[in-house]
């Protein structure tokens, strides 16, 4: 690491770690900043967010947002970390295909949707703490083979220095802080979140301050960059910014991924939170955006779905089948007889009528077979089927 770089005392300090490497100790938060400066570009940003907070409101049912928003999180904000399945994988897998999911990269894909949904759940009961973060990090890389995650020991801070860029320490680009002064960061960081503050703007500095910081520490040996993506969506949550999970920035900062981790740097190096907390704003607006527009897609594609519905048949039951589509756009026949409690039979004959209609596909190559919502998965990415 050149701590030449390190040009701004304020930021952290150095210190000395094996290999008579250095590395580097972010101070507690918050940093010194010009609030002029970024003032504009946070005004933009709540503002999406408030659109997006009214755009929920017109889903009668969320899910039909949420899960396809954290399907597409987990593979953008997996394949920025070099774990890369296929969007198909991924939903067989869902739906428990032991092929798919005996995968380790759809696996862990899998593990990143478990954990943000767990990590939601125990906000319900628990501050923002060490112990949502670990579980976070167990769940992500648990059950996976030893190379992949079970010896990176998940759910466990690291015991290790680690680095970030190079093979070897003196090639690393950055290098966190040791073991036990990453227990230290990470206790000040636990503080931070969950001091009193005011809802508002404030809480959308704090995000991304916290974002940079645990990233900065990178307490973990493995999967920090996950689970620091995931506590974007946990802040805006559990600070009041958003009634629903629906801020995912990843499918964003993976165009810009340089970028992203540079800015991060240059805060430590440099001091430049200003230039870190516009960038974060702008892809916070960038992604608010993107949701809209989903939503609309989404509500604009059901409706026209369940107009069909009520031509190609008198069954409620193809209308249920349709709503589930819009949870998780692929089914088995199998499912649709579990769903609709009918026989096997009944159940191919609603699901035929389905695939003419055009609102299904079949799957090639799985067994038992499987049908696809195509046009479900392209409005859910890009609100347009």
């Amino acid at each position: 690491m050149d701590t030449r770089k390190f040009v701004d005392s304020r930021t952290g300090s150095l210190i000395a770690t094996i290999e008579d490497a250095k590395a580097f100790v972010p101070a507690p938060l918050p940093p010194q900043f010009d609030m002029s400066r970024i003032a504009i570009g946070l005004a933009d940003a709540m503002h999406a967010i408030g659109k997006l907070n009214g755009a929920c409101r017109r889903l009668q049912n969320p899910d039909i947002l949420v899960r396809p928003l954290q399907r597409h999180e987990a593979l953008t904000s997996s394949a920025m970390e070099g774990t890369f399945t296929t969007g198909d994988d991924l939903l067989l897998a869902e739906l428990g295909s032991s092929k798919a999911a005996s995968d380790d990269n759809t696996r862990e894909v899998l593990n990143y949707l478990t954990a943000l949904n767990q990590s939601l759940d125990l906000l319900k009961s628990l501050p923002l703490s060490h112990r949502v973060i670990r579980q976070a990090h167990a769940t992500l890389l648990g059950g996976l083979s030893r190379e992949r995650g079970a010896r990176k020991r998940p759910g466990e801070y690291k015991i290790f220095q680690n680095w970030i860029g190079g093979r070897t320490i003196d090639q690393a680009r950055f290098v966190p802080p040791p073991p036990a002064e990453a227990l230290v960061c990470m206790d000040q960081l636990e503080a931070y979140i969950n001091r009193n503050v005011e809802e508002g703007s404030a809480n959308l500095i704090d995000i991304a301050l916290v974002h940079y910081q645990l990233e900065t520490i990178h307490p973990f040996a493995d999967g920090n960059g996950r689970v620091g993506r995931m506590l974007i969506t946990l802040m805006a949550v559990s600070s009041g910014l958003l009634d629903l999970p629906a801020l995912y920035i990843s499918p964003v900062l993976e165009k810009q991924k340089n970028t992203y981790i540079d800015l991060m740097y240059q805060a430590s190096t440099e001091g430049k939170f200003e230039e870190w907390l516009m960038f974060f704003f702008k892809v916070v607006r960038q992604s608010c955006n993107d949701s809209i527009e989903t939503v609309d897609g989404l509500i604009s594609l059901q409706e026209i779905y369940r107009q069909l519905a009520i031509r190609i048949s008198k069954s409620s039951n193809t209308m249920l089948i349709i709503d589930s589509l819009f949870n998780v756009p692929v089914i088995r026949i199998t499912d649709a007889v579990t769903m609709l409690d009918i026989t096997y039979g009944a159940a191919k004959k609603l699901i035929i009528k389905l695939v003419h209609a055009g609102v299904l596909t079949e799957m090639e190559g799985t067994r038992p077979v499987a049908f696809i919502a195509q046009d479900i998965i392209k409005a859910s990415r890009s609100g347009k089927p």
